[in-house]
C-alpha cells in the first residue's frame, strides 16, 4: 500500500472482514469503536449484520452508516 494514499488504499485486515463496509469506513470504525461500551459495541455488531443480511450495499460514506450507529458513535 502507498503510504500517501489512506483513503483510497487497502489494508489486510480490512480485506479478512465480512462486514459491509469499505476498505475505509472499516478503519474509521475500528478507530472509533473502543470508545463505545461493550453493550452498545456489541449493537453496532448486530446492526451492521442484520444490514448485510439484508442485502444493504457497501457503506463507503459516514452518511451511509444506519442511523442508529451514528447516533451511538455521535458522528453528527
Amino acid at each position: 500500500m502507498d503510504p500517501n494514499d489512506e483513503r483510497e488504499g487497502i489494508h489486510l485486515a480490512a480485506q479478512a472482514t465480512e462486514a459491509p463496509l469499505n476498505d475505509l469506513m472499516l478503519r474509521m470504525l475500528a478507530q472509533e469503536l473502543p470508545l463505545l461500551d461493550s453493550v452498545d459495541r456489541g449493537r453496532v455488531y448486530e446492526i451492521l449484520r442484520e444490514y448485510q443480511e439484508a442485502g444493504g450495499e457497501t457503506i463507503t460514506s459516514q452518511e451511509q452508516l444506519p442511523t442508529e450507529i451514528r447516533d451511538l458513535m455521535d458522528l453528527y
